[in-house]
């Protein structure tokens, strides 16, 4: 860098309102589309357990549809 460079300015790549944490138990076959576990969103706390697929997705719907869109540059993330 040199001194004369503007300081770069980062934008994080996860932000808590896009974000959860999904623990699936062991008896969960991911191939045959039978999920079960728990899962939790970041921001507000809010978590719950699931049986299936369908629920999982529900779930995340329900707090995404709350949440900013992403940005450009975030939407162009590939993790």
């Amino acid at each position: 860098m040199v001194a004369n460079d503007p300081p770069e300015t980062k934008t994080p790549l996860h932000t808590p309102e896009r974000m959860f944490v999904i623990h699936l138990r062991s008896d969960s076959a991911v191939a045959r589309r039978h999920l079960v576990g728990r899962v939790e969103h970041v921001m507000s706390g809010d978590s719950e357990r699931f049986a299936s697929l369908d629920a999982l997705l529900a779930f995340l719907d329900r707090h995404l549809a709350n949440a900013p869109a992403p940005s450009v540059e975030e939407s162009d993330d590939r993790d």
